[in-house]
């Protein structure tokens, strides 16, 4: 009977936040408690798992997966022991026979020493392995695929959402190419094409942008049975990796000659529309001078401080900014300050005390502001959220009231891409004039009750002004970080070694 080992490791990084991650700050599931973890989850090991449910002549082998909230680069003490927990476990799992391996990766992972984890974990299990087993990964469309890990892997599946709607089905389409391989064996060829652009705007959502229409492009190639697989992906514009870039991926059946026309196809589509996806960013003073004394409810996308892509979340941009301007409405504001929860907590209920918030991990960008707050509510921080249904564990949380301003201030980073921070909080966002949405795409899928939404130029490790960061490791020339980029497009094709087609 055929072995399919299950295992993954994510984790999205911006390399401009100051604060390293820690292993600790990664969940870690092995064997069945793998299989629980993800049992009611919207994950692409979800939809691996439920695409193999009816299948007696194989049997899923649940290994280990680790996953951490988005944060900065992870230290090369963490990785170090990361790495050897999961390929320890990967490698006493092989020792009763592997017929193939998933793994659920990121893509954008980056830890200090090694820019590439993904590709280091690969380029691993295939020399524990061999070059026979068959792997298959899922990749998130912000992730940056790498030629290492082209070189040691078999085929790809990639996210075709953002905001990301499509974990289980990216899930379900690896298991689609893991059946292809083993049960009719298909032999994968990949064309991967590299184009000199970071993006990041109102375009990239899939569901209405210039983006995803491309990526229709890469849906219908799949869907038509062109394509094995057939994706675009944009990186993590804050993962300042060599491999940094936007790029398209094809994988035919042992078809390179049309897997490269393909590629061509999806590269020079990205590659006319790609001036266009940028975010057009609105200053807050200007964002809060067309609100003026309107009532709400508005949305004041902060992606510059978005923990799903790496930021700290410390920023007090916003709520400086609405006290300088002697903002009148209601505001919602979430901020991650572990002192200012600690102090709030040890106040108690109803307590009211000057407090400074924000700027606790990043101080230089979000200089610290003192206010008189009254402590309204205090909570453990324990939650699930909407976008994946996975448990939340943003330790112990408050809601800080000053004036007409409501700030949650939880103690760990956690993602802000849906409502579920201000409803796990007993706080309705449709009752506010301003919430404040600590992520690129949440406004358009959770916050569609608002009358507007601006997304803000204000500074962050994740800010969307991309000239702005001081990237200094991707390749350059790169748009917009140059004037003046040109593409030529350069086909790579995978495999490389002796698993190529004939």
């Amino acid at each position: 009977m055929k072995r399919i080992l299950i295992a993954g490791c994510e984790q999205e990084i911006s390399s401009f936040n100051p604060l390293p991650s820690r292993y600790e700050d990664f969940s870690i599931a092995a064997g069945e408690a793998l299989i629980a973890a993800h049992s009611e989850a919207d994950s692409c090991i979800s939809g691996f798992l439920d695409s193999f449910s009816d299948r007696t002549d194989l049997t899923l082998v649940p290994v280990i997966a680790a996953a951490a909230c988005s944060a900065g680069p992870l230290s090369a003490e963490g990785f170090e022991r990361l790495s050897r927990e999961i390929l320890t476990a990967i490698d006493a799992t092989t020792s009763d026979g592997v017929d193939a391996i998933y793994l659920s990766l990121h893509g954008a992972m980056g830890a200090i020493d090694e820019p590439d984890p993904e590709g280091f974990l690969l380029e691993s299990i295939r020399a524990m392995v061999g070059p026979d087993a068959p792997i298959v990964i899922s990749l998130d469309l912000h992730g940056i695929l790498t030629d290492r890990m082209l070189r040691n892997c078999d085929a790809i599946a990639v996210f075709h959402t953002y905001p990301h709607n499509d974990f289980t089905s990216t899930g379900q389409r690896a298991a689609r190419l893991m059946k292809a391989i083993l049960d009719i064996g298909a032999r994968p060829v990949m064309a991967r094409i590299f184009i000199p652009a970071l993006v990041r705007g109102p375009e990239l959502i899939t569901e209405t942008g210039l983006y995803g229409k491309i990526i229709d492009r890469a849906k219908t190639m799949e869907d038509t049975g062109e394509a094995l697989s057939a994706a675009v992906l944009i990186g993590n514009p804050f993962t300042d990796a060599p491999e940094l870039g936007s790029q398209s991926l094809v994988i035919t059946d042992n078809d390179p000659v049309l897997a490269e026309r393909l590629a061509l196809e999806l590269a020079q589509a990205f590659w006319r529309d790609h001036e266009h996806m940028l975010a057009d960013l609105v200053p807050l003073p200007d964002a809060l001078a067309e609100i003026g004394t309107r009532r709400g409810p508005f949305t004041l996308t902060d992606a510059a401080d978005a923990i799903s892509s790496g930021a700290s979340g410390d920023s007090n941009a916003i709520l400086a900014g609405l006290v300088e301007a002697n903002y009148a409405g209601s505001a919602l504001i979430p901020i991650v300050d572990a002192p200012a929860a600690a102090k709030a907590h040890a106040a108690g209920l109803g307590a009211r005390l000057r407090l400074s918030l924000g700027g606790t991990v990043d101080p230089k960008r979000f200089p610290p502001l003192e206010l008189m707050v009254e402590v309204e509510s205090l909570w453990d921080g324990k939650y699930t959220h909407e976008v994946s249904r996975m448990p939340v564990h943003a330790g112990p949380t408050a809601v800080l009231k000053h004036d007409n301003i409501r700030i949650i201030v939880v103690t760990q980073p956690v993602f802000m891409m849906d409502r579920a921070i201000f409803l796990a909080h007993g706080l309705d966002p449709e009752t506010a004039d301003i919430i404040a949405v600590k992520s690129p795409g949440a406004a358009v899928r959770y916050f569609t009750f608002a009358k507007k939404n601006f997304v803000l130029d204000i500074p962050g490790s994740t800010s969307a002004n991309l000239p702005s960061l001081g990237h200094s490791v991707c390749s350059r020339p790169m748009f917009p970080l140059d004037d003046h980029v040109t593409f030529e497009p350069v086909v790579q094709h995978y495999p490389l070694d002796e698993r190529s087609a004939a």
